[in-house]
C-alpha cells in the first residue's frame, strides 16, 4: 500500500517534468508531443489501476469494509464505487481530450490549417489529459479568456490588425504547466469542488 500511495503522490511531479520538457522541446522539435501524450496515458492508467486494487485491498483487510464486496455484497457495489472515484474521472477527461482533438482538426481544417498549427490538436489533447478532471473546465476557460486579453493588447499595441488569426501553440503547455502547480489552490474554490466525481 505505501508503494500505491508513494506512486501516487509522485505522479504531479511526473507531470511537471514532462510538462516542463515538452514546454521546452516546443521550440527546438515537434517529436516530443506524442511521447509525452503516450507517457501520460500510461502513468493515468497504471494510476487507476492502482488505485482500484487498493481499494480493494483496503477493504478486504478492514473489518468493517468486509461487508462492502463479496460475498456479502454484489460485486457491481464494488465496481461502481471504483468507477465512480477512479475509473469515471479519467475516462471524463479522456473523452473531453478526445472531444476537444477532433473539433480543433475539423475547425482547423474548415479554415484550410490556418487558426491552429499541426501540432496544436495535440497540445490541447496533452493539456486536458494531464490536468484532468474537474480542472480541464479551468484550464479551457483560462486559455480563451487569454486568448481574448492576448488578442485585445495586440489591438491596442498594434501588434496586429483586426481579424487577423495568432497562434496559441505556446499557451496550451503553459497554461497546463501553470494548472499543476497550482491545481490544488484552484480545486479548492467551491465552483471547481463541486465538479469532483
Amino acid at each position: 500500500m505505501i508503494a500505491i500511495d508513494w506512486f501516487v503522490q509522485l505522479l504531479p511531479f511526473a507531470y511537471l517534468l514532462i510538462t516542463a520538457g515538452l514546454i521546452l522541446g516546443l521550440f527546438k522539435s515537434k517529436n516530443l508531443l506524442r511521447p509525452a501524450v503516450i507517457v501520460v496515458l500510461i502513468l493515468q492508467t497504471v494510476k487507476v489501476g492502482l488505485l482500484v486494487f487498493g481499494q480493494y485491498y483496503v477493504w478486504s483487510h478492514n473489518p468493517l469494509s468486509q461487508g462492502l464486496l463479496p460475498p456479502h455484497t454484489p460485486l457491481s457495489y464494488f465496481i461502481g464505487y471504483v468507477g465512480y472515484r477512479f475509473v469515471w474521472p479519467f475516462a471524463f477527461s479522456l473523452f473531453i481530450a478526445l472531444l476537444f482533438y477532433f473539433v480543433a482538426k475539423i475547425i482547423n481544417r474548415r479554415f484550410q490549417n490556418r487558426l491552429f498549427h499541426e501540432d496544436e490538436p495535440g497540445l490541447i489533447f496533452y493539456g486536458i489529459i494531464v490536468v484532468g478532471h474537474p480542472l480541464w473546465l479551468f484550464y479551457v476557460f483560462a486559455i480563451l479568456l487569454c486568448a481574448i486579453v492576448f488578442y485585445l493588447l495586440g489591438l491596442i499595441f498594434k501588434k496586429w490588425k483586426f481579424g487577423e488569426l495568432f497562434s496559441l501553440r505556446y499557451l496550451w503547455p503553459i497554461a497546463a504547466f501553470l494548472i499543476l502547480v497550482f491545481g490544488q489552490t484552484i480545486l479548492s474554490w467551491p465552483i471547481i469542488n463541486s465538479l469532483k466525481f
